[in-house]
């Protein structure tokens, strides 16, 4: 069946257009986070969407269950596999990096996603999210369009924002360690006319980057 994702990607791409700096400042934060990492590893973006993401941070692999989606990726270089986070048709340990960006509220399980995440990283392998933090005054106004009205808003007809305490607790339980925090966005999307910059922590920005590390030696 096809979604709103396949049918209207191009629209939904377009949106990084109109709000390039919100873009901007969503992948300072994730660089920020990301700045340790080796650029010869083996990276991956889960719910890699167009691809922007991916193609802005040199990601070279993608998944996401919209194929309308994966062929704009596709046109960014970017190499596609048409799947869902909770059941990823890749090896254990084939990645150094796993990338996702804003797809904490559409997963359908949580835990079951985190966990594939984790058996699909190499030891010592990191995991990085983005995320709308639900308990801020960005995810109160997604919040307030989007899961009042779903049947208006064929993106985010079954939006689910959550929490970075909830979110942070699946991460933990699904067996990752050392959790940073750094947040962004901290005006209204349409007041953001430059960078934002990119703090530590949470609880004031709108959007949130936790890393996380595989540790370096699993003894499940």
């Amino acid at each position: 069946m096809r979604t709103s994702f396949d049918m209207h990607a191009q629209e939904y791409d377009s949106w990084y257009d109109q709000h390039s700096k919100v873009f901007d400042s969503e992948l300072a934060a994730i660089r920020k986070v990301m700045e340790h990492v080796h650029p010869e590893h083996r990276f991956i973006e889960i719910g890699v969407g167009t691809g922007r993401f991916a193609q802005a941070l040199h990601i070279t692999h993608g998944a996401d269950p919209s194929m309308g989606m994966l062929k704009l990726a596709r046109e960014r270089n970017i190499i596609c596999t048409q799947a869902v986070a909770e059941n990823l048709p890749f090896r254990n340990t084939s990645f150094d990096l796993a990338l996702m960006v804003t797809v904490d509220c559409f997963l359908t399980n949580l835990k079951q996603a985190f966990a594939e995440v984790y058996r699909i990283l190499k030891p010592g392998g990191r995991l990085i999210l983005g995320m709308i933090d639900g308990n801020s005054e960005l995810g109160n106004a997604y919040r307030k369009k989007y899961e009042k009205k779903p049947h208006k808003n064929g993106f985010y007809a079954f939006i689910r924002l959550h929490s970075v305490e909830e979110i942070s607790a699946c991460i933990l339980e699904a067996g990752f360690r050392d959790l940073t925090t750094v947040q962004t966005l901290f005006k209204p999307l349409e007041m953001i006319e430059d960078v934002e910059p990119a703090r530590s922590g949470y609880g004031e920005g709108g959007f949130v980057v936790i890393g996380s590390n595989k540790e370096e030696y699993d003894s499940r």
